[in-house]
């Protein structure tokens, strides 16, 4: 593997995390450096971390939220 390459990724844990986790990778990367911007994007979409997924983890907890009010609500009455 590229020297740099090694180096960016250790400075990310997240993506040393994922590239032990699908050693595929690590033969992609290997063969062809230039695919790293497609590595961070398998990465990001692996542990949840893209926009799309932000916005539906936020939305399930504002759910959630709701949901405790309608409860405690209830009780009250």
């Amino acid at each position: 593997m590229d020297p740099s390459v090694y180096s960016y990724l250790r400075t990310k844990p997240m993506l040393l995390f994922y590239l032990r986790h699908e050693p595929s990778w690590y033969r992609t990367l290997t063969r062809d450096p230039s695919k790293l911007d497609l590595f961070e994007k398998q990465a990001k979409r692996f542990h949840g971390r893209t926009i799309p997924q932000r916005v539906e983890k936020v939305s399930d907890q504002m759910q959630m939220m709701a949901m405790l009010f309608q409860m405690a609500s209830a009780m009250k009455d």
